[in-house]
């Protein structure tokens, strides 16, 4: 499976002595997308005092602190991005409250309120699916659909008429699939091999 990616853009917050950390982690389609997202975040968050950020996509990385104390935020995020595997962007409003927290507590601030926007996401990993089309009786289709959980595929694209129409999905090859489901004159098609995006847990 691959790295995983935002399905949707989410929001995590951190509050210590008065500062708040608004962060927030979208989908990066290009490099090129990510200057509209940064200007974008900063309408959202007109009064905040500094926006320090962090990207990966593809093998390539980026950050920075803006303003704040060096090493606080943007690298501690990118590191986060990078042990989680995500290709995206975490951005943070940071609202300053008055109290200054030292670089330790800080930085221990923009993580958990960059922790926390990850935890709140909808994360999807691509990987590669073996897609079998199939066209079987009505009897034989609730045979199969017995049979999914236990061998870990699924049914698709589901149509009904004189007999069913379906896709079997799997994450690997079938082989020796009709003995498997007690269905010995089932033959398989050679399968297509498409490359599907699927939600993951963070």
């Amino acid at each position: 499976m691959s790295r995983k990616v935002p399905l949707s853009p989410s929001l995590g917050e951190e509050k210590d002595l008065a500062s708040t950390f608004v962060t927030g982690l979208f989908p990066l389609p290009s490099v090129e997308d990510f200057k509209t997202l940064y200007d974008q975040f900063k309408k959202d968050h007109p009064k905040a005092d500094h926006y320090p950020y962090a990207y990966c996509l593809n093998g390539l990385s980026k950050s920075s602190d803006d303003g704040e104390p060096g090493g606080s935020a943007g690298r501690p995020m990118m590191s986060l991005l990078e042990d989680k595997e995500i290709d995206g962007v975490l951005i943070v409003a940071r609202y300053f409250g008055g109290s200054k927290l030292g670089i330790p507590r800080l930085r221990r601030a923009f993580l958990y309120s960059a922790e926390n926007a990850i935890q709140n996401a909808r994360l999807g990993a691509y990987s590669d699916v073996f897609v079998y089309p199939i066209e079987v009786s009505y009897s034989e289709y609730e045979i199969l659909r017995s049979h999914a959980k236990r061998l870990s595929f699924s049914l698709e694209k589901v149509e009904f008429a004189i007999n069913v129409r379906a896709e079997i999905h799997s994450g690997a090859r079938l082989t020796g699939f009709g003995e498997a489901v007690g269905l010995f004159d089932l033959v398989l098609p050679e399968p297509e091999i498409r490359h599907v995006l699927q939600e993951v847990k963070p």
